[in-house]
């Protein structure tokens, strides 16, 4: 059985529309985008492109957001049990976020394959516990790869040397992840918030964050980032709005801060974990904190596969089971 979702952001068939945070920030661009152009008009400069943009925009009574050149975005949350691996598609591009543990690798490939992938264009390891990047070494020799993200790290375990073997043995171009580095996914925009330049004790906190922005649509991954990483992703004040959130360390109580949900205010939470896994996750405080937040819930553990769908637009989710 599967269960069909196309559900609108919360709050936009409401009479309130919009998030009011949103709207702080839409009004705040507006404001700048006018001011620029009074000054324009009254020094006799040319208004830049950019601004231009912006302007017209806030006239219009519209957020800017990405051209998606009429592709669709697709986001495939496998079932690897207590672990993560996500896949990626837009416009004939593909990218894995994570790759499962070693004991799923065999039905990762399989997955990938019978979504039709022939290659991967992006790999991106959050970080180097096994239950992420177990089953990237068979991944990355199984397909042909064209780039890496992921930030080296101090650790002696076999899988994460065979790890960065593959890594090397593929050829593939690296990318290594901090703040303010950002990249094309066809008609995606990839932005990185995590990790920070520097060294932690808790290996999770040296998990890849990023945001994937397809039209007017934002996904947000971010590993097993745990409060520490959630607090300096804070401090940027960059944080957007997003629409789907893979819940951080699958669904436990040392990430998903409310401080840090309130600043991505996400509408879905997608739950990477294993059925009555051992870790106890999802946490019941975290489960409680979404649903006070309003945020529709998806499991992998009880629904199985999940499949989003966008055209930048609305969202379709697919469930594998009821």
């Amino acid at each position: 059985m599967s269960q069909k979702s196309s559900n609108q952001k919360k709050g936009q068939s409401s009479s309130g529309g919009q998030k009011g945070k949103r709207k702080e920030r839409y009004l705040l661009t507006g404001c700048i985008a006018l001011f620029i152009a009074l000054f324009s008009l009254l020094f006799g400069k040319e208004l830049p492109g950019g601004v231009k943009g912006l302007f017209y925009s806030f006239l219009e009574g519209e957020e800017s957001f990405r051209d998606t050149g009429g592709d669709e975005l697709t986001v495939t949350y496998l079932d690897v049990g207590q672990a993560d691996c996500t896949v990626l598609q837009c416009g004939g591009y593909t990218m894995m976020i994570d790759g499962g543990g070693r004991g799923t690798a065999e039905e990762v490939i399989e997955a990938a394959k019978g979504l039709g992938i022939e290659k991967l264009d992006y790999v991106v390891a959050t970080h180097s516990h096994e239950d992420h990047i177990g089953g990237l070494p068979k991944v990355i020799r199984a397909f042909p790869v064209g780039t890496v993200v992921y930030r080296k790290e101090d650790n002696d375990s076999k899988i994460y040397g065979d790890f960065n073997d593959a890594v090397k043995e593929s050829g593939a171009k690296i990318i290594v992840p901090k703040p303010g580095v950002s990249f094309e996914f066809g008609n995606a925009l990839v932005e990185i918030y995590a990790p920070q330049e520097m060294e932690y004790n808790n290996t999770n906190n040296y998990s890849v964050a990023l945001c994937i922005t397809f039209g007017k649509r934002k996904f947000f991954f971010s590993g097993d980032a745990e409060e520490e990483s959630e607090e300096q992703m804070l401090g940027l004040s960059t944080l957007p709005d997003v629409d789907v959130f893979q819940a951080g360390h699958h669904g436990s109580s040392t990430s998903n801060t409310e401080a840090f949900l309130k600043a991505i205010d996400p509408a879905y939470a997608v739950i990477s974990c294993g059925e009555d896994n051992k870790y106890g996750h999802p946490h019941s405080e975290v489960i409680a904190r979404y649903q006070d937040m309003d945020m529709q819930i998806y499991r992998t553990d009880t629904m199985g596969v999940i499949t989003i769908k966008t055209d930048g637009e609305s969202l379709d989710i697919h469930t594998q089971r009821k």
